[in-house]
């Protein structure tokens, strides 16, 4: 009888009217295969579904179900499979853990990793410590599925673990100073530097021992010279530390960044002329002569503005410093 039914089947002309067909007689690969081929996403959703309600209801069915869908059915049916449970578990609310599975049986180690270190980086359901600790661990499990897969996956191991190493550090600075302030959850490696630096102007005490944990931090996560002066520019002048930051100016003849960045920050944190004009009066070279005088302009200092535009014999610069001071 079955082979009369698959010749019967076999002369059906209606893609719809086949599956339901196959579906009846549990053909449901065979019914996969027929929605596949006319590219009708609610045909192959139907026999997904099918195959899933004609398996036991336990453990072993849910296995069953997973390797049935991925080792028979057709691409296009475990394509969207595979971006169902994909998107479950991008959801807050969402379990990971089908798609992870999904991934593995599909030799899709990338993918399976990512998963994790993405739902790892949603984790609130638990406060402080603890939410940090279950993130560490999720991004651990990620690491060891990356570490499966291999050179194909090495940039993302790399990647996960010098994350894990950043969020242990965090929490021993946070310990160790007794505050949320100082790297807080979740923060990147220059926003954990420039909480560091910031401390200083709450605990100056602690100023050597920050900057020193600061320069720690940039070392051992690689930070370029440059973007590592830049924020400790930003950090101490965003936080008032305006010793600190000309001191930090004077350690160099001639810092990384140059001298203008140092100016500018003066110049947004209203200081006085004379904080001003020390950065200014260090750009010396041939080459800061427009800076000199762009920084004079920015910081509404009009009459040393055209001493520097009449020093340099340029009339544009002067007729602009006459058109912009309004006296």
């Amino acid at each position: 009888r079955k082979g009369v039914a698959d010749l019967l089947i076999m002369l059906e002309e209606s893609p719809e009217d086949k599956v339901h067909a196959l579906l009846t007689i549990g053909a449901y690969a065979d019914a996969a295969a027929v929605a596949a081929k006319a590219r009708d996403s609610n045909l192959i959703y139907t026999t997904i579904s099918a195959y899933e309600g004609g398996l036991p209801n336990n453990e072993e069915g849910k296995s069953l179900y997973f390797s049935g869908i991925i080792n028979k059915f057709p691409t296009e049916a475990v394509n969207m499979f595979t971006s169902y449970y994909c998107r479950l578990g991008t959801l807050a609310v969402g379990d990971a853990n089908p798609a992870v599975n999904i991934f593995l049986r599909r030799q899709k180690h990338t993918e399976a990793g990512l998963m994790i270190a993405k739902k790892a980086l949603l984790v609130e359901s638990m406060e402080g410590n603890k939410r940090e600790q279950q993130k560490i661990e999720m991004l651990k499990d990620a690491s060891k599925i990356f570490d499966v897969g291999g050179k194909d996956c090495a940039f993302q191991k790399a990647c996960v673990d010098e994350q894990i190493q950043l969020m242990a550090e965090q929490e021993q600075l946070r310990l160790a100073y007794g505050s949320n302030e100082v790297a807080p959850p979740s923060s990147s490696v220059t926003s954990t530097i420039m909480s560091i630096l910031k401390h200083g102007a709450v605990d100056q005490r602690s100023a050597h021992k920050l900057n020193a944990d600061a320069e720690r931090i940039a070392k051992k996560f690689k930070v370029p010279e440059k973007r590592l002066w830049h924020v400790k520019v930003r950090a101490f002048s965003e936080s008032g530390q305006w010793a600190v930051l000309r001191n930090f100016c004077d350690s160099r003849a001639k810092p990384p960044i140059g001298i203008k960045p140092f100016a500018l920050a003066v110049i947004k944190g209203k200081q006085g002329e004379a904080e001003i004009m020390h950065y200014v009066g260090l750009m010396q070279d041939k080459t800061d002569a427009d800076d000199r005088y762009d920084l004079l302009c920015e910081a509404g200092l009009w009459k040393k503005a055209l001493e520097e535009a009449v020093k340099q014999g340029d009339g544009r610069k002067i007729v602009n410093v006459r058109s912009l001071c309004n006296n």
